[in-house]
């Protein structure tokens, strides 16, 4: 049944005062939930192949990258090619991109890795097969040979111009990721901090995204002095540097067995109440993530025949005088603190007031300066 749209709906956000703030259990999270090494991450193979076995979906002979590609592997095995025109009707021959992604922890000789297939110019890979494909990694100043793919290509189920090969790579040569580095090389890339000792080694502590910012870097360090700087002997461990980056001190006992220490690292105990208040808005999911304490002034907010009003409900909880309202929701005036946006969120949903609306009126209170948070944006 459709229901009719109300001309005025007004929403009150209230709190009533209080001399303290009523604290829930602090939650603990470890320095790895919410950190990675810098220079660990994820890196990736490329190459240039070349498919046969397709039903007349190939590139076809006016392609001709194809055409100079499939006379070169011809000739490798003795084929007498003289030209293009020799080869012209093969239609069932296209040349691809590939890619291997190598895991963020690195990969060794022997691994077998998935190979993703690009079509440059055919129309389908569908039944297709890639010939051995040599892998180099894709930053040019890397030399040397790191692979070779290939194997039969599984098309993509939504477009046929790209596949996947399971395991279709084998690694011929260690990738390893670096982590630690000397205070004389972070010096180098450009990094000038005085705590820094060239003679020394360290490693950076990346934030993720979602918790970046200075009060959780500096929540980062001080934990890892508390809890490390006893067995690491120095009064200072790790030091904040950045919104995101935290630099770490591995002492010299330690530099033998690295892992070790990274190990204590990550399993360090941080409090999260220190975490940055940030709406993130997803609208392709139609998701809105409150984190930290987003707290609201008062403001009186009017769109599309609503009335959005955050303020004190006055001293009998009496509903703000003035404005002619065909429904009312307040939410629990008994909490001790100030309104906050999941307060917000749930009178608005209690309303079943479309997702676009909500993120409008978020966006509103938060360009009037009453939203005092984040808004971040994903999607």
């Amino acid at each position: 049944m459709k229901t009719k749209r109300l001309n005025t709906v007004l929403v009150v956000v209230t709190w009533v005062a209080s001399t303290g703030i009523a604290h829930a259990d602090v939650p603990v999270a470890r320095v790895g939930d919410v950190t990675r090494l810098q220079g660990q991450g994820t890196n990736v193979l490329v190459g240039y192949g070349l498919v046969t076995g397709l039903s007349n979906t190939g590139d076809g002979a006016k392609f001709l990258p194809t055409m100079r590609a499939l006379g070169a592997s011809l000739r490798r095995f003795g084929a007498l090619v003289e030209s293009t025109e020799d080869i012209q009707a093969a239609k069932n021959a296209a040349v691809v991109m590939v890619e291997v992604v190598i895991p963020e922890h690195g990969a060794r000789e022997g691994d077998q890795l998935d190979v993703t297939v690009t079509a440059l110019a055919a129309k389908s890979l569908e039944g297709g097969r890639l010939l051995s494909t040599p892998l180099v990694y894709h930053d040019r100043s890397v030399d040397g040979l790191f692979g070779f793919a290939q194997g039969r290509i599984a098309p993509d189920a939504t477009t046929k111009t790209a596949g996947l090969i399971k395991h279709g790579a084998r690694i011929e040569r260690d990738v390893f990721i670096h982590v630690v580095a000397t205070g004389a090389e972070l010096r180098e890339s450009g990094l000038a901090v005085g705590w820094l000792r060239d003679e020394q080694t360290y490693v950076t502590l990346v934030l993720d995204q979602a918790h970046a910012g200075w009060s959780m870097t500096s929540a980062v360090a001080q934990a890892l002095d508390k809890e490390l700087g006893i067995s690491a002997d120095v009064d200072r461990v790790a030091l904040a540097i950045d919104p995101r980056n935290i630099l770490v001190l591995l002492p010299e006992h330690q530099r033998a067995d690295p892992a070790s220490w990274i190990r204590d690292v990550e399993r360090t105990p941080i409090l999260m109440e220190s975490n940055e208040a940030r709406v993130t808005i997803n609208r392709e999911a139609g998701t809105i993530v409150v984190t930290g304490d987003t707290r609201l002034s008062p403001v009186v907010i009017s769109q599309l025949g609503m009335t959005v009003t955050v303020a004190s409900p006055g001293a009998e909880g009496a509903r703000p005088r003035g404005v002619e309202q065909r429904d009312f929701v307040a939410v629990d005036v008994e909490r001790e603190r100030q309104p906050n946006v999941t307060d917000l969120l749930e009178a608005l949903n209690r309303l079943r007031v479309p997702f676009k609306d909500r993120v409008s009126i978020l966006e509103q209170i938060h360009k009037a300066g009453k939203l005092h948070a984040r808004i971040i944006y994903e999607g």
